[in-house]
C-alpha cells in the first residue's frame, strides 16, 4: 500500500524576519505581475518565494511546482487541484489564493502570506496552554466545517498545516490532496482506493482506503486536539516500525486517556477528544460545527470568554496553563497563562 504525500506544501508560509539572499534565478524573478524578492523555502518537488504584486504592493508567497516535479502528471494535477480547491474556499481561517499562474512550462500559485508560523511550530512535545489550544481548534473546525458545507475535504490535516498569523488569526493551508465529496473531475488526482494523507493523522477510513467525507476530516482533527492538549498525538510509532504500525492502531486500537498524558485535565474535554476518535464515523461529531460547539462550551466554563483572543499578542487570560506545571487542572483560579509573544519567529519552512 503506497502512502502518498501532498505535493509542496503548505501553503501559508511564514515570512522571515529578515532579508536574505534572494536565491532566486534570474529567470523566475518575475512572475505574472508578480515581483520575486527572496525565496523562502524549497523541498524537493516546489520552491515558494516572498513576492509583490506590482501594482497593488500586496506581499504574496508565490508557490512553484519545479521543472522536476511538472514532469509528473499526477503531480501537475495536484498542485493546480490545490488552486483550485482554494480559490472556492473564500473564509478567514483558510489561506486564501490571489491568482493561479502558468508562466510557459512553469506552474505557480500566489497565496496570501502568513507572518507566523504553523502549529507545528507551538506543538514541541509540550501540551499548549488552554485557552491557545481552544482557540486553535476554533479556527480549525470553523475551516474544515466551511470547506466541508462545500463539499471539500482536506484529507491532510495535521499542524505543519495549520498556519498562525502573528495577530492571532488561525489558517488552514495545503488542500493538494482534497477530495470532493460529490465525485466531480476534481477529484481525479486522488480516487478512492488509494491512500493518501499522513500516517499520524490518518483516519481509519484513509487507511482502509475506503471513501472519505468529511468526517474524516474531523477524526484528523480530533488527532490534533489530542496533541495540542496533551503534548503528543494518541498514537506513535518509530521510523523502523514504518507507516504500518500507525494505520493498524488507527484502526483498532482505542487512544490512550488523554487524561493519562495530561493529569488533571477537565474530564469534559477528554470526553470530546476520545469522541471524535471514535473509530466508526457515524460515532464522531458529524459536522465541525457540532465538535467546535461543544469545545466552546468548556473553553467558557473554564476561561470565560477572552480564550477567544488567547493566541494574540499580549494576550492575558485567567485560566492556568497546565503545561506550566505537571498536574495542574484547568481551573479559573490558578494564575494567568503566558500569551504567545509577538517576537517569537519560527524555523523557516521548506516546500
Amino acid at each position: 500500500m503506497a502512502v502518498e504525500g501532498p505535493p509542496p506544501g503548505p501553503a501559508g508560509v511564514p515570512a522571515p524576519a529578515a532579508p536574505a539572499s534572494t536565491g532566486v534565478p534570474a529567470a523566475v524573478r518575475k512572475i505574472g505581475e508578480y515581483s520575486i524578492q527572496r525565496e523562502l523555502g524549497r523541498g524537493g518537488m516546489g520552491a515558494v518565494y516572498l513576492a509583490e504584486h506590482d501594482r497593488t504592493h500586496e506581499k504574496v508567497a508565490i508557490k512553484e511546482l519545479l521543472i522536476t516535479a511538472a514532469a509528473d502528471p499526477v503531480a501537475v494535477t495536484r498542485f493546480l487541484q490545490e488552486g483550485e480547491v482554494m480559490s472556492r474556499l473564500t473564509h478567514p481561517n483558510i489561506v486564501g489564493v490571489r491568482d493561479i499562474i502558468q508562466a510557459g512550462a512553469g506552474h505557480y500559485l500566489a497565496l496570501e502570506l502568513i507572518d507566523g508560523g504553523s502549529l507545528r511550530d507551538l506543538c514541541t512535545g509540550r501540551p499548549l496552554p488552554i485557552p491557545k489550544a481552544f482557540a486553535v481548534m476554533h479556527g480549525l473546525l470553523n475551516a474544515l466545517d466551511y470547506a466541508h458545507q462545500h463539499a471539500i475535504v482536506h484529507r491532510d490535516v495535521k499542524p505543519e498545516n495549520v498556519m498562525l498569523s502573528l495577530a492571532g488569526g488561525v489558517k488552514v493551508a495545503d488542500f493538494g490532496i482534497a477530495r470532493l465529496t460529490d465525485d466531480s473531475a476534481l477529484s481525479n488526482a486522488t480516487k478512492t482506493g488509494t491512500t493518501v494523507g499522513t500516517p499520524q493523522y490518518m483516519s481509519p477510513e484513509q487507511v482502509t482506503t475506503s471513501k472519505v467525507d468529511g468526517r474524516s476530516d474531523l477524526y484528523s482533527a480530533g488527532i490534533v486536539c489530542y496533541e495540542v492538549f496533551c503534548g503528543r498525538p494518541p498514537f506513535e510509532a518509530t521510523a523502523e516500525d514504518g507507516p504500518f504500525t500507525l494505520f493498524a492502531k488507527h484502526v483498532q486500537a482505542p487512544p490512550p486517556p488523554p487524561s493519562v498524558r495530561r493529569p488533571g485535565l477537565d474530564p469534559e474535554i477528554e470526553r470530546i477528544i476520545l469522541k471524535s476518535l471514535s473509530k466508526r464515523p457515524e460515532d464522531r461529531y458529524q459536522t465541525g460545527a457540532e465538535f467546535d460547539r461543544e469545545l466552546i462550551l468548556v473553553a467558557n466554563r473554564l476561561c470565560g470568554p477572552n480564550w477567544v483572543h488567547a493566541l494574540e499578542p499580549g494576550a492575558d487570560l485567567a485560566c492556568w496553563s497546565m503545561s506550566a506545571r505537571p498536574g495542574a487542572s484547568g481551573s479559573r483560579s490558578a494564575r494567568p497563562a503566558r500569551s504567545w509573544p509577538r517576537s517569537s519567529r519560527t524555523a523557516r519552512r521548506s516546500p
